[in-house]
């Protein structure tokens, strides 16, 4: 699945992955609203260089989207990328 491929590669890079996706997240956030658009998802998945395709961070994207709102807020970011707690 394409969402556990997308989680492993952050966990690769440890925390300071995590911590710098966030990071990566926040600077993205170019209107400053606090919620991340499609536009803004497909270019930090750019700069950040998680290796996926168009396509691919589009679906990314409605997967972590989980509200269906068509952003992502920084909550549903973070669950995206950490996943289900244990």
């Amino acid at each position: 699945m394409l969402l556990e491929r997308y989680r492993k590669k952050i966990a690769s890079r440890g925390t300071r992955g995590m911590i710098g996706f966030s990071r990566q997240m926040k600077v993205m956030d170019d209107d400053n609203s606090g919620t991340i658009s499609m536009g803004e998802f497909k270019k930090a998945c750019r700069d950040f260089r998680i290796g996926i395709t168009e396509e691919e961070c589009e679906i990314l994207f409605n997967a972590i989207d989980r509200d269906r709102s068509g952003i992502i807020d920084y909550d549903e970011l973070i669950m995206g990328i950490r996943g289900p707690m244990n």
